[in-house]
């Protein structure tokens, strides 16, 4: 025989856990969102970045002027002046609130400047949003925190194909 107090209290324990398996998913898609901008950076494939952001969305990199639009965000990255980079992250924060979220990670990079490897520390702030049931950047700010030069460095790296292993 069915109790309803019962009845309540597990449909309520269940409403409660769609809802954290919801919000897990989110988390979960925002952060692949972010290792696929860096997978994309790493793999050379700069020209795809653009396709990660909103229509409308913003990129400000390190004191750089602010664009926005996805054409101008293409055109942005197809320019940049570090034309090889690798890079890292840690700490990938994010809170959602419905189909918006905020995010932040800590970058560890390693370009190639001027023909010089370079150290590079920094933050990204991220904003995101749902659209048609996917996960895009609307808005990304890096905050560089230091570019240290090394020698000898990686450079040579930057002119040869990977190795496939």
């Amino acid at each position: 025989m069915s109790n309803p107090d019962t009845d309540a209290d597990l449909r309520a324990r269940i409403q409660a856990l769609e809802i954290r398996l919801a919000e897990h998913d989110d988390r979960e898609a925002i952060r692949t969102l972010r290792c696929t901008y860096h997978e994309y950076v790493n793999q050379d494939r700069v020209a795809e970045l653009a396709d990660l952001f909103s229509e409308n969305a913003t990129v400000s990199y390190a004191g750089r002027p602010s664009v926005t639009g996805r054409e101008a965000i293409r055109s942005f990255f197809i320019n940049f002046p570090i034309k090889w980079a690798r890079q890292f992250i840690h700490a990938h924060v994010v809170e959602i609130d419905g189909d918006r979220g905020r995010g932040y990670s800590h970058l560890d990079g390693r370009p190639v400047l001027n023909g010089k490897s370079i150290m590079v520390g920094g933050r990204f702030d991220d904003e995101y949003v749902r659209e048609n049931g996917r996960w895009l950047f609307s808005k990304v700010v890096l905050t560089t925190w230091y570019m240290v030069p090394v020698e000898p460095g990686w450079e040579a790296a930057a002119a040869t194909k990977p190795v496939q292993t």
